[in-house]
């Protein structure tokens, strides 16, 4: 991938991606199931301490050649005497855990997870390698524990610019140009205006003040390499109460075995590429409904050609917010949204995520629903590959519906070609919007907590500087989705890095083309 700060001839090719582990402590039964480059196995409990086995393809550390390097957010979760799933707190002392090398252990300060990542340096794939995570108290009491790993690319601290001077109500100085980000200090944004604004629709006002505290981009953080999938949305299903459940679906988990629950009600047999389904109903006095994925509507969940790593679209404000909280993630700033796609580059007007203005749509499936899910189409020079809208009158729309996270990327592909970031960092445009919080509407007071693992009772985030999961005033859609269409520069461009032509709108309710990732 492109993990320096600066260009690289060529782009790794990454498949997939998420992976839990599950352990029956009262059989003492350890078993796993694998994805593609993401492997998680042979877990074993002893008091307070979880041994298992991490592995993953196409990692890098150019940390020493002034680049970055990625990692696996892991986190544990067990099933309590009571039968509720709870977050289980991991030590926070990296003496208390240990790695076999090249892989080594960076714990948090809340404890909520840690971060393994590759310490020697170089671009390679690790062969399942020994972990062992010290937690805050005995795991014996749990009847089951699961172990889930996200991958994540570190986003170095260092100035960059948010604004290109051309997109539409874009972030910019007084007189229309760019502005550098070099500290998280409080930003004027007296200083700031909405550049080129939006004249079909009223842009959002900006904030009167933006505290230190809000996420500016400069300080170093992690965001996740990928779209939460679908896959990673059903594993999230399936540890939440039936109420918990009925908030986080738009089917109730007591309908019948093979409902699809992300969906539009108006359009019920319009799934738009989302296969996530109930496997067993859940029972509205207190049984949680079970969830997989079934792209191919066939009698096989979780088959080979059902989807699961495809973007989760249909995706609310509080149904992302709610999957962040419950990974002890926390959302992406509109600010940092720009450094992960731009670096320390200077803007180029109208670019995307992989820093040109050109874009060649993805629009033809092989291996559809596989994990090696890619398109035949072949992306002009100078021009990325993404997932967007392109409607022709005799065609109508094309694909009509989202595509497995990292599709694009080959062993010979450019960060171009990919349609990556600068870290590396996959589909920022196109695919899915990304929803972030913005610097106005309320969004002004987020500070930057992650997630504490834990949900309210009825299945909603808890974190009080979080956006209003009702309203989900202060969100800010980025990036653009698989419905986005493009016009010259300077004008109509969703998929443009700087484009904000929707800050009035807000995703309070599911749309078949909005998902989105997380931070910490």
């Amino acid at each position: 991938m492109i993990f320096r700060l600066f260009q690289t001839p060529s782009f790794i090719h990454c498949v997939m991606r998420r992976f839990f582990l599950a352990i029956a402590c009262f059989l003492l039964h350890f078993f796993s199931a694998l994805s593609n480059n993401l492997v998680l196995r042979n877990g074993a409990i002893e008091g307070n301490a979880i041994s298992f086995e991490i592995g993953w393809d196409n990692s890098w550390n150019l940390t020493s050649q002034q680049g970055n390097h990625d990692a696996v957010w892991v986190f544990l979760k067990g099933r309590n005497p009571s039968g509720v799933w709870v977050h289980i707190d991991i030590s926070t002392l990296a003496t208390s855990h240990s790695a076999v090398s090249p892989l080594a252990v960076q714990p948090v300060t809340d404890g909520k997870g840690v971060f393994i990542y590759p310490q020697e340096q170089g671009v390679f794939s690790h062969s399942p390698s020994l972990i062992i995570l010290a937690a805050e108290s005995s795991l014996t009491s749990f009847s089951e524990i699961r172990v889930y790993g996200i991958e994540m690319v570190q986003i170095p601290e260092g100035d960059f610019f948010i604004g290109d001077g051309v997109s539409v109500s874009s972030l910019s100085n007084t007189i229309g140009e760019p502005v550098k980000i070099s500290s998280e200090n409080a930003l004027n944004p007296l200083n700031l205006i909405v550049n080129n604004p939006n004249s079909q629709f009223t842009p959002h006002e900006l904030a009167s003040s933006l505290p230190a505290e809000f996420p500016k981009g400069f300080a170093s953080f992690y965001a996740m390499k990928y779209e939460v999938t679908q896959l990673q949305y059903a594993d999230f299903l399936n540890t939440l109460t039936y109420n918990q459940q009925k908030s986080r679906t738009a089917s109730a988990p007591n309908s019948s075995k093979g409902t699809y629950v992300m969906i539009n009600p108006y359009q019920p047999d319009s799934l738009y590429r989302n296969g996530i389904v109930i496997m067993e109903p859940g029972v509205a006095t207190g049984k949680s409904a079970v969830y997989g994925v079934n792209a191919s509507k066939d009698n096989e969940y979780n088959g080979a050609n059902d989807g699961q790593h495809r973007a989760a679209n249909f995706l609310s404000w509080a149904d992302l917010s709610a999957y962040l909280d419950w990974a002890a993630l926390r959302p992406m700033t509109e600010l940092e949204f720009e450094k992960v796609c731009r670096g320390p580059i200077a803007p180029v007007a109208g670019e995307l995520a992989w820093g040109t203005s050109l874009v060649t749509n993805a629009n033809s499936p092989v291996d559809d629903g596989t994990i090696f899910e890619t398109v035949s189409d072949v992306p002009a020079s100078g021009s990325g590959l993404a997932n967007h809208g392109t409607f022709i009158a005799t065609e109508g729309w094309g694909l009509r519906g989202v595509l497995r996270t990292g599709f694009a990327a080959t062993s010979s592909s450019s960060r171009v070609e990919a349609g990556a970031t600068y870290y590396g960092v996959m589909e920022m445009s196109g695919n899915v919007w990304e929803q972030t919080v913005m610097v106005g509407g309320g969004g002004e007071v987020f500070t930057g907590n992650p997630g504490d693992g834990e949900l309210d009772e009825n299945g909603n985030a808890n974190q009080p500087s979080w956006c209003n999961p009702s309203t989900a005033s202060g969100v800010l859609l980025k990036g653009g989705g698989w419905g986005s269409t493009i016009s010259e520069v300077g004008s109509w461009r969703d998929l443009a890095v700087s484009d904000r032509f929707y800050s009035h709108l807000k995703p309070s309710t599911r749309r078949n083309s909005v998902g989105g990732r997380g931070a910490r």
